[in-house]
């Protein structure tokens, strides 16, 4: 085996494995948190973005620092362009774990049953890139901490928007390779977003396979 393919299988072996950390810290932390809070079925998802951390996760993540609104770092797509989603730039709530990783909670409200989490596994250093060391999961009704990519985040998609392959189609119900991986603008190709990476990664068992787009 060559250098560069050691190092690019040192790489995905050390990404997988700080994701899965982030994840098992988030999923112990909403664990705790329903101790004292209820089931998260029952949490306030309405509340803004300060409140819902401050009532549901503050007491159950230890963190070393943490910002309101832009965490000043710059992401982008898969594809390349700079990121321009709530999660990404705006007002969201941003937490840094003792490794570096950063945890960002979306200031946008627009999800009945769910908050959309951002995991940045290595905080300020690059790449910055969703699908690369940049994450998304949500907390969801029923469901718990989701990749993004699975299940129902409680968004109505029109029929038009239904039938193009380019909409925010995130509705599909179960974990499916080939919409994960497909033209849709959400999906995890070098074309797309990269924001279904997290399921892709999930529901291969946690691995980053040979068709991943690294």
């Amino acid at each position: 085996m060559t250098l560069p393919a050691v190092i690019g299988k040192y790489n995905k072996i050390q990404t997988v494995t700080r994701l899965k950390k982030s994840y098992t810290v988030l999923n112990q932390a909403i664990k705790l948190s329903e101790v004292k809070n209820g089931s998260l079925d029952y949490w306030d998802y309405t509340l803004s973005v300060t409140e819902f951390w401050q009532r549901y996760l503050a007491n159950y993540i230890s963190i070393n620092n943490k910002t309101v609104s832009e965490s000043g770092i710059k992401y982008r797509y898969l594809n390349g362009e700079l990121c321009r989603e709530t999660l990404c730039v705006r007002n969201s709530y941003t937490v840094f774990l003792s490794d570096g990783t950063s945890l960002t909670v979306s200031a946008f409200q627009g999800l009945s049953n769910g908050r959309v989490i951002m995991v940045d596994i290595n905080g300020f250093k690059e790449p910055n890139m969703l699908g690369k060391d940049v994450f998304v999961f949500a907390i969801i009704q029923k469901y718990g901490l989701s990749p993004f990519g699975y299940k129902n985040f409680g968004y109505s998609a029109s029929s038009e928007d239904e039938d193009n392959p380019d909409s925010y189609n995130q509705v599909f119900g179960e974990y499916n390779r080939d919409v994960l991986t497909g033209s849709q603008k959400y999906a995890c190709n070098k074309n797309s977003r990269g924001f279904w990476c997290s399921a892709l990664i999930l529901m291969d068992g946690w691995n980053i396979k040979s068709d991943y787009p690294w």
